[in-house]
């Protein structure tokens, strides 16, 4: 080195360091701002979890926290002033946080947060709570239809102590106290002409008929009692019978009477003969919102019906064209559970094993196959998901019906089990329970276009896999899968915006393939369940856009390995938010 080029050398590095040291300790003073804000926002998520928690309690529990195993919550108007107040209190201390200065995770988490709340206040707007209050359930959601499958054991709660069981009667007692109050908002409902349909009255008088007609010890109630665990004396199991038979005689069957009485001999008649949430008052407004909370994007009923339109006829197409090629094939059908079960696993093995083509990973959680109880089979879905807990304690569970199956000659899907299991609602759930790193709202939150958007996408992962190269297959992903969904929004809208009766839905979903008592039974479940059927479809094609732009940006730099990891890695999210992601990892080049 010469000395003229080492003093140039030793000027240039007097230089830098004379202006490396403010940049380095403003990159500091950064690090330290940006973790302030992370903080702050860590903290509003974990106070706004932990009171939410303590509000709903029954949320607590699928999360494993038994601490309130004693109660059920509150259910009365006054729990909705209390929600509405709290997501007031929250948006002003996020509006306090510096956005711009959290990380790529933290930002996400912000905006689901915001929008979670902004939710409740739209639940609680002036021109949507008197609804919300007047329906407290119906035949198809609310405590009573849950509240058998959770009371006993092996579903949720624990049996494992003596405390467990004092507990169960404690809930008991609770769940009359809901009664009352589900019974109240009825009537105030009904006072100011917001009703249900007659029609879904008529069939929660026969759900109670099924839990309060049989002898207590034929009831699903009477399970804990059944098996006690082998640590209890004789003494204790002695004391909780009596305990336990009292706590059903006493207290519950007995509220579960007074509401039967109550919707025979009251409600039935203020019930209302038509069908379309907007025939109630405020009924626009409502189904609005529910559009919106079901969606998650600003939709009108009229978009919706006309996507359901195109959707229909396209899928019709391919439906001809499989029909032609499966040339009168039917797939195999089961005439008992036993059968029908081992069938299941049988899909279940034609399947897991191509995961790791189209995933980077797969839950931890096993994953278990098992009918429904026979006593909510018979208004249960075809099948459903119910998620497994992070520790391995329990796992995802894929229900299938097997109502009546000797008749019914039930038959499995590739398309189902896709959407229910194995890559659907089983890898939607539990990447994110399993995701520690999450706040624990994203862990455990949800939104139906999310998680039915998946579950739909899911099935579609079936063409690309080669599992519908067989037409009988491919009929049944279409048929049970592809034009259900796209039949809901248009039977739904039409129904609730557009002046449909619900023979016209009925005989519109005939003529595109269901089964008559089917069509039956999934229009009542629209009725008093105004658009969430149309967060399956509407999810789906949002998905279906966002991969398409990304395989049209990226080219061969595009894997959709890492695409399904970018959609899922960060839980249950609102539709706009996951395009918003999307878009970025784009912009970052799929990496």
């Amino acid at each position: 080195m010469t000395t003229t080029f080492a003093r140039l050398a030793s000027a240039l590095a007097i230089a830098c360091a004379t202006v490396s040291a403010p940049a380095v300790l403003a990159h500091s003073h950064q690090a330290e701002a940006h973790a302030a804000e992370a903080a702050k926002l860590a903290a509003l998520f974990e106070r706004s979890e932990a009171d939410m928690l303590d509000r709903n309690p029954i949320a607590a529990f699928f999360r494993g926290d038994f601490s309130d195993a004693d109660q059920l919550g509150d259910y009365s108007p006054a729990s909705y002033a209390a929600d509405r107040a709290a997501a007031q209190a929250h948006l002003a201390e996020l509006a306090t946080i510096d956005r711009t200065a959290l990380g790529e995770t933290d930002r996400i988490a912000y905006d689901v947060f915001e929008y979670t709340q902004q939710r409740t206040l739209a639940q609680t707007a002036p021109d949507v709570l008197p609804t919300v209050l007047a329906l407290p359930i119906d035949h198809f959601r609310g405590l009573h239809v849950f509240y058998p499958r959770f009371s006993a054991p092996g579903a949720l709660m624990p049996y494992d102590t003596v405390q467990d069981y004092e507990n169960n009667f404690s809930r008991h007692r609770a769940m009359a106290e809901i009664i009352d109050q589900a019974i109240a908002r009825f009537r105030t409902g009904a006072a100011q002409g917001i009703t249900l349909p007659r029609m879904s009255v008529e069939l929660m008088i026969e759900q109670l008929d099924l839990q309060i007609g049989a002898p207590i010890e034929q009831s699903p109630y009477w399970a804990p009692v059944a098996n006690f665990p082998d640590s209890f004396s004789a003494s204790e199991r002695e004391r909780l019978i009596g305990e336990h038979r009292a706590a059903l005689t006493g207290t519950l069957m007995p509220a579960l009477a007074k509401l039967r009485e109550f919707l025979a001999e009251e409600y039935l008649e203020q019930a209302r003969p038509s069908i379309a949430a907007t025939d109630n008052p405020g009924g626009e407004a409502y189904y609005a919102y529910r559009i919106e909370e079901n969606t998650t994007l600003p939709l009108t009923a009229q978009q919706i019906h006309d996507t359901g339109l195109a959707e229909v006829a396209r899928i019709n197409a391919a439906i001809d064209a499989a029909e032609a090629e499966a040339g009168g094939r039917t797939g195999a059908t089961y005439t008992s559970k036993a059968d029908l079960q081992a069938a299941w696993y049988e899909v279940a093995e034609q399947v897991d094993p191509l995961m790791d083509e189209v995933f980077l990973r797969q839950p931890e959680t096993e994953l278990r196959i098992e009918p429904y109880e026979p006593y909510r089979e018979k208004f249960s879905l075809a099948a459903s998901y119910m998620a497994g807990k992070a520790d391995g304690s329990r796992p995802g569970t894929f229900y299938f019906s097997g109502y009546n199956v000797a008749e019914r000659e039930l038959g499995t899907s590739i398309s189902l089990y896709m959407h229910e299991g194995n890559p659907g609602h089983h890898f939607q759930s539990m990447f994110a329970i399993e995701n520690e790193d999450l706040p624990e709202f994203m862990r455990y939150g949800g939104f139906t276009a999310f998680s039915e958007g998946w579950g739909l996408y899911a099935e579609s992962l079936g063409y690309e896999l080669g599992l519908y190269d067989d037409p009988v297959e491919r009929l049944k992903a279409l048929e049970g899968g592809e034009m259900l969904r796209a039949v809901r929004l248009v039977v739904d809208t039409g129904m609730h915006a557009l002046g449909w009766s619900r023979e016209q839905a009925i005989e519109y979903m005939v003529a595109n393939g269901a089964a008559r008592d089917f069509a039956e039974s999934e229009s009542a479940r629209y009725i008093v369940m105004p658009a969430q059927a149309l967060a399956y479809k509407t999810g789906e094609l949002k998905i279906k856009q966002l991969r398409a732009r990304a395989e049209a940006a990226l080219g061969e730099d595009f894997d959709v390995r890492a695409f399904h990891e970018q959609v899922l890695n960060t839980g249950d999210i609102p539709l706009p938010v996951l395009e918003a992601k999307i878009d970025a990892w784009i912009a970052g080049g799929g990496q």
